[in-house]
């Protein structure tokens, strides 16, 4: 029996050694099955766990981890140093008062010039005083003080046709009947949106007092128009659509050479006393807004055909 005690051991170790031989078998075949992930089904993994995944062949774009595009599309810098400096060439050695505002919405950027005045100064401008009037109207229906339905036609005739006498019906709306206390709505609906509006007759007629406004303070109002932010974005697409409505001759005609421009203007045009004009042009891929006031021209033609150089020269440094 003592001679055979070797034998039971050496077959215990061949045993143990079979074993361990099979264990090794059974993970290299578990291994072969499941392999570690690839790197496209890693992508399909985040996928996954960002949201809904990604289908094949898909042409969505490319995200950050913000979830934002990894390549935007980025508007075109505007040269604005260049800007100011061509307006100011523009208006250099002028003998009238001159005021010129440009405004970038989608930037949220401003270039003023001015000449022979304070360019914060108030202007005679009557008819600018129809763009804060449309305002109003459009603040009213959405307190319920008004109708818009009502008064819509009104509100077109005014900034499309430059109907004065559809601004001053509107104007006694405003106020309940009472001109006056319409004209006290408009400029109190011009603070409460941080601008100033001297409004102090009628649109139509011959008063002694005037109306007075600054190409800043049109400009501001504009650009929260375009911006959305004027009343509410429904109301500020509606006024922009209205605004940007297609009309014919022109008093004043800005030279847009960009094709499909759209442009929508109020102008003003009182013989030895302003010539004005505050407006939105849509380019195919971009939009500015411009007022321009002028006092005192020296004539009404050569005034005239300066605001659209000025509306021209602007559109030049926004067009592609």
């Amino acid at each position: 029996m003592k001679m055979k005690k070797p034998d039971i051991f050496l077959g215990i170790t061949l045993c143990m050694l079979v074993l361990a031989a099979v264990l090794c078998i059974v993970i290299w075949v578990i291994q072969k099955k499941d392999p570690s992930p690839s790197t496209s089904d890693t992508g399909t993994s985040i996928a996954t766990t960002t949201g809904e995944a990604v289908p094949s062949g898909s042409q969505t774009t490319p995200s950050t981890e913000q979830g934002q595009p990894t390549n935007p599309v980025e508007l075109k810098t505007i040269d604005e140093v260049g800007l100011k400096a061509a307006l100011d060439d523009a208006l250099n050695g002028l003998t009238s008062e001159w005021q010129v505002v440009v405004t970038d919405p989608a930037k949220g950027s401003r270039i003023a010039s001015a000449v022979n005045c304070d360019p914060n100064a108030w202007m005679t401008a009557n008819r600018m005083a129809q763009v804060f009037i449309m305002g109003t109207v459009f603040q009213q229906a959405k307190d319920g003080t008004l109708t818009l339905d009502a008064v819509l036609d009104d509100v077109k005739a005014m900034i499309v046709q430059n109907d004065l006498a559809a601004a001053d019906k509107l104007t006694e709306t405003l106020g309940g009947g009472d001109a006056a206390k319409g004209r006290d709505a408009v400029k109190e609906f011009a603070v409460a949106n941080g601008v100033q509006l001297g409004f102090n007759r009628p649109l139509s007629g011959t008063a002694d007092k005037k109306n007075y406004v600054s190409a800043q303070q049109t400009a501001v109002l504009l650009d929260m128009i375009c911006r959305g932010e004027l009343v509410d974005e429904a109301a500020s697409k509606q006024m922009l659509d209205i605004l940007l409505e297609g009309r014919e001759n022109p008093e004043i005609d800005p030279g847009l050479t960009t094709a499909n421009a759209r442009c929508g203007f109020v102008t003003d045009i009182e013989d030895g006393t302003c010539i004005c004009s505050m407006g939105v042009v849509e380019l195919p891929n971009r939009s500015f807004v411009i007022s321009v006031v002028c006092n005192k021209p020296v004539t009404t033609d050569g005034a005239k055909k300066k605001v659209g150089e000025l509306i021209t020269l602007t559109e030049s440094f926004f067009a592609e």
